[in-house]
This record gives C-alpha cells, structure tokens and sequence, in this order.
C-alpha cells in the first residue's frame, strides 16, 4: 500500500503536534510494511534527513502566514498524481480546504482526513481566515472517504456540527528510557524545580495566562515562586508580536523564554519539570502534554475536554483563562514534595500508557485505510480505536 501524508509542514518534526503526529505515524505504517510518501516544505525540515523508511517528496508554495498551508497542500496533490498512491492522507482543516479537489486528481485513491483541531478558534486567524477553516472542516467531514479524529472531543464536536461520525483514533507517545539532566545547567535550573510550558508562542496556548498565575503566585510567596521558575519552550508561528511582548515581560519576571527546543535537550526539560502547564483555549490532543505524562510528570491543564480526557482527575483542572485558579494550582504544586509529585507522575503514564502507543495507533490507522469506503462522499459507520 503507498500512503501519502500531505498538509503538515514536513518530517522530522521540529516543532508543531501535527508534524509530530505524523513522524510518529508514518513510521509505524513503515513498520507495518506500507510506502509512506511525506510532502515535506523545504523552509521548514532544511538538511534533516528524512526518517528510515520514510519517502520524501517537496512540495512547493508561498510561505506566508496565510497561503503557506494551502498552497503546499495544492502542489502536493498535483505532484502525488505520478506516485498513484493508494490513500491520499491530508492532515488539518485548513489543507482540507482541498478535498474536492484530492478527490478529482485522485480518483482511485481512498482520500483520508484528519481533524487535529478546530483551527479557527485560534486568535492569530482573521475573519476570513476563520471563515475558511470553517468550510474546511466541513470539507474533512464531507469530502473525505473517511475522517479521522484525534480526541472523543473532536469527535463529538464532529457528530454535533457536521453530522459526521470520525474513526477515533488518538495522538501518542513514545515512553522514554531514563534522560539525562545534564543539558538543564544551560538553563541555569535543577532538576524538579521549575514549571515548563513546551508550546508554541501563540495567543491560545495562553503563555500569557501562566506569566500572569506565575506573577501573582510570587506576590504571594517571592521566595517559593523563585524556586521554581516558569520555563517556557517554544517559538513564534507567525505571530512575533504576541511573542516579543512575552520576551519583554519576561525579564521582569521569574518566567524564562529559551526559544524553541529539540531532540534531547527537549527531552531534558519534560522529563525533569517538577511540574507541565497546558493551559490552553483550545486543542485538539496536545503531544506535548501526552510528552510530559509518559516522562511521568504531574501537570495543570485548562478545563477544556480534549486535556481532561488525558488526565481525567489525577491533575488540577484550572477554568481557562483564570490567573488566580491557576496560580493557586502553580502554588499547590510547588508546596508538594518530589516524592508526591512523583508519585501523581507515574499515575498519569499508567493512564495513558495503553491507549497512546505509536504502533497500536499505525494499527488502527491502517484499518481505517482498508475500511469498506461504502457510498456517498463518506462512511458513517461508527468506529473507535480500541482501548
């Protein structure tokens, strides 16, 4: 079977939860004994190799915050026509803009979506940039032989808007081997005495929200809230603004913004954070919080479902967007010892251990790929990754 993945900005990820999701994918489809061809954008993977098993093909188009997406993703499906691919695979809502079209180009090809998230919410979009993200999420979930959802809340927002019932198959993770906190010094920290946010500088990860819980927290207690500094790791996605005033915040503050990390210096930083913050508007299944479970790490999420489907009741549920609940919570964390935040921590791998395994989610992947594609724009039948 040849898969192509088209709309995600290229592999290995660097950062961003789609790009991860889909290294992480095509490598299980790999094992699986299945061609994966990943379009990748040239600006975006520079001299990184691609991963074993895995094809690379460029895609071309405009990089600019608003035609960088969809312009790729067009390039893409135009240049997939010669490998003849039998699963047409386009990732995120706004790529999905062209379904119709894939389904054109691509006629003998079972053409799938995935629904990472409901894009538009995000405050960086425009009027008509949201307009658009909203006809493509009702192209995901018309135009597609199959949609496929990362979270039971994506799902069901899917069912409710779109009459359209998705395959549920979640995000992973991989659960890493001990990691070595040797890269910390280079952040003038210790091991399990700071919080760490690893997300990108946009406004709906709420950055800003946990700057402020972090301010008030030290206006209550100075001396605790400087030991246990707010990291932050991460970079801008077209929105420098937002992220030169975090920058300059920042220096007044006990926060700490140490730009975009990879590989293990990222590892570094999950796996000996006394504490995660995802505190963010909107997901659609956060990675980076599914990284800091399987480092078995506690964390405090906003209240919003896609988080606390991941941690159910074993972390501190905050109301989005509100600085003292979250402060408080940041409080909590720090008053405990390592050994309680420890314990909290392995709680939560054991939870979702299991259920976010990379090669049992390629499995369940690749079944949907050889599903009856049935009549009609799209199959109904009800389908869940089994748990």
């Amino acid at each position: 079977m040849t898969i192509t993945m088209i709309g995600h900005k290229g592999i290995p990820a660097r950062s961003g939860g789609i790009e991860r999701h889909v290294e992480e994918l095509s490598a299980g489809l790999v094992r699986l004994g299945a061609r994966v061809i990943s379009f990748d954008r040239a600006w975006y993977v520079g001299n990184a190799p691609s991963p074993v098993g895995v094809t690379r093909r460029f895609s071309y188009g405009l990089r600019t915050k608003h035609l960088d997406a969809i312009t790729h993703t067009l390039s893409a499906l135009v240049l997939a026509m010669k490998d003849r691919p039998d699963v047409v695979h386009v990732h995120g809502v706004g790529p999905s803009l062209l379904l119709p079209m894939a389904r054109v180009l691509h006629p003998k090809a079972r053409v799938i979506s995935t629904f990472h998230c409901v894009d538009r919410t995000h405050a960086k979009w425009g009027f008509v940039a949201r307009l658009l993200l909203r006809l493509g999420e009702w192209c995901a979930c018309t135009f597609a032989h199959r949609t496929i959802a990362v979270s039971d809340a994506l799902a069901a927002y899917c069912l409710d808007v779109y009459e359209c019932q998705p395959a549920v198959v979640p995000n992973g993770v991989c659960v890493p081997e001990d990691v070595s906190a040797a890269s910390l010094t280079a952040f003038g920290v210790e091991p399990k005495r700071y919080f760490l946010m690893a997300t990108r500088l946009v406004p709906h990860k709420n950055v800003h929200i946990a700057m402020e819980a972090h301010a008030l927290f030290a206006k209550r207690n100075p001396h605790l809230a400087a030991s246990y500094p707010l990291l932050v790791a991460g970079g801008s996605s077209w929105t420098d603004d937002y992220a030169n005033e975090l920058r300059a915040w920042s220096a007044q503050s006990h926060t700490r913004l140490v730009g975009e990390q990879h590989g293990d210096t990222l590892a570094a930083l999950q796996a000996h954070a006394a504490c995660h913050l995802s505190v963010s508007s909107s997901e659609g299944m956060s990675i980076a919080l599914l990284e800091a479970l399987a480092h078995a790490r506690p964390a405090i999420v906003s209240d919003i479902p896609e988080n606390t489907e991941l941690t159910g009741d074993l972390a501190p549920a905050v109301p989005v967007g509100d600085v003292r609940s979250l402060s408080y919570a940041m409080e909590y964390m720090a008053f405990m010892n390592d050994a309680e935040r420890d314990a909290l921590g392995t709680s939560l791998r054991n939870r979702i251990r299991d259920r976010h395994d990379w090669n049992r989610i390629a499995e369940a992947t690749y079944d949907v790929y050889r599903e009856n594609p049935g009549t009609g724009f799209r199959s109904r039948a009800v389908r869940r990754m089994a748990v």
